[in-house]
């Protein structure tokens, strides 16, 4: 079935929840595992279902799928990810209350596993290390720095300090820390910080990619295959191929759009135009990448 929400970009899943059709296998959660399943099928598969489920089943669902993964916290990361990024699917039929609310259920269903870890695991910190205190919990801007390092994405650092702002300023506090900034506030100086960054960090990203050098003609290597072949190895690198869940190939399209353009040229010793390699990198245009039976299998080249 042609979907009506056609995937706009995927996320690197370390796991994926899909189960063989059995007896057990539930119709209205459920995705089912095929042998030609891949990140593309499966990142579709969920975009499917989530314009498909009443408001009702929603939390339900979430539940579903973090009690198949082996990491739940972690898919439930890439999942929340899945949505930002295929955020405008959600522009179509009035969905932006759907999107509303996925966001909800997603942060309900993290503070769950969390409360869940911390009580496996019980832990407290020095009374100095702790801001504030109420009835629920302790607020301590400290573990909050430990968590923004352990999570990548920069979107979901916002997002989890935005919920912890929101989380003090509507708690009872019972105990203030006079001897530490208030925790509201060394949230939202971080939020400033990281978004401040991440603005000073795209400039010179911007600025290293248009210092590059060309190199001349003669300095390239000349590609003997189809270029799509070649810069679907790239795709596979940063898409496909994962160590210890990150890119085998850490970078974003431009960088790699640059390094395929200054080095290579195609077989007939034309300079490659960067509007066709920033095409055939984009995870929604997998008609632009070779076929499967044409594809460079890198796992056998690593």
């Amino acid at each position: 079935m042609i979907s009506h929400y056609p995937l706009l970009e995927t996320v690197p899943f370390v796991e994926f929840t899909s189960v063989k059709v059995t007896d057990a296998f539930n119709h209205l959660f459920d995705i089912e595992k095929d042998t030609e399943e891949n990140l593309q099928s499966y990142c579709q598969a969920l975009i499917n279902k989530i314009f498909q489920l009443h408001y009702s089943q929603i939390q339900n669902f979430i539940s579903h799928h973090c009690s198949i993964a082996k990491d739940s916290i972690d898919w439930l990361n890439k999942f929340e990810k899945l949505i930002v990024v295929n955020e405008k699917l959600f522009h179509k039929g009035n969905n932006e209350s759907r999107h509303i609310k996925f966001q909800t259920c997603i942060e309900l269903k993290r503070l769950n596993l969390n409360c869940e870890e911390s009580q496996e695991s019980p832990q407290r910190l020095n009374k100095k290390q702790i801001n504030a205190e109420s009835e629920e919990r302790y607020f301590s801007f400290k573990e909050v720095k430990e968590e923004l390092d352990r999570i990548i994405i920069f979107e979901e650092k916002i997002v989890y300090l935005t919920n912890q702002k929101f989380d003090y300023q509507q708690s009872v506090i019972d105990f203030v820390n006079k001897n530490l900034p208030p925790f509201d506030e060394q949230c939202t100086n971080e939020i400033e910080r990281l978004i401040e960054v991440r603005k000073l960090e795209e400039q010179l990203t911007k600025k290293k990619t248009n210092y590059i050098q060309r190199p001349t003609l003669e300095n390239k290597i000349k590609i003997n295959s189809n270029l799509n072949q070649l810069v679907d190895v790239f795709f596979q690198l940063n898409r496909e191929l994962f160590i210890e869940g990150k890119p085998f190939l850490d970078a974003n399209t431009n960088d790699f759009v640059a390094l395929i353009c200054n080095n290579f040229v195609d077989k007939d010793g034309h300079e490659i135009s960067t509007a066709t390699v920033e095409t055939i990198l984009r995870p929604s245009k997998y008609d632009k990448r070779p076929k499967f039976h044409k594809r460079i299998d890198v796992n056998k080249l690593i």
